[in-house]
């Protein structure tokens, strides 16, 4: 969730009574181990905000491995404002949203955009570059993973 908790359920293969441990870097978070007493099959799964990930029945997930939109900066004229026959750039940072895809599109007054160039230069940050034929308003979107970066959708007229 953007609020750097994630939601964790499980469902047992066995009944019994079982210590969940809950970590955080290595260590128990408190109130770990919780103790829970099972009365039917199981299977597990990891919720972080919209996102699922399965697996069963023990799991680690390292919060390097989450992706939070939220922490993706953009910065650069590119954003806001466009020249037509130019190339209009932009710089993302995504180096502490954890790890996804970098997606972005460029939609015009008649057609998207035809060609977007995303440059990755390492260690998740990235340079954008589009070109645009025509006057008019254009919005451009930018995503890690499913969700928007904050800004987006940016509003650009040209």
């Amino acid at each position: 969730m953007q609020d750097g908790t994630c939601t964790v359920s499980y469902l047992p293969v066995l009944p019994g009574d079982y210590n969940i441990i809950v970590k955080y870097n290595d260590k128990h978070i408190p109130g770990s181990p919780f103790m829970a007493k099972i009365t039917g099959a199981l299977s597990a799964a990891l919720r972080f905000g919209s996102k699922k990930v399965h697996s069963c029945p023990l799991f680690k997930v390292k919060s390097s491995n989450l992706s939070d939109a939220s922490r993706v900066v953009a910065k650069g004229l590119g954003l806001n404002k466009g020249f037509i026959g130019q190339k209009n750039t932009f710089s993302v940072d995504c180096s502490k949203a954890g790890r996804n895809m970098l997606l972005v599109g460029v939609d015009g007054p008649k057609v998207p955009c035809e060609e977007i160039l995303v440059k990755h230069l390492g260690n998740r940050l990235y340079n954008v570059s589009y070109q645009l034929k025509e006057k008019g308003e254009y919005i451009l979107v930018v995503k890690w993973g499913d969700e928007h970066i904050p800004g987006s959708p940016y509003h650009i007229t040209v």
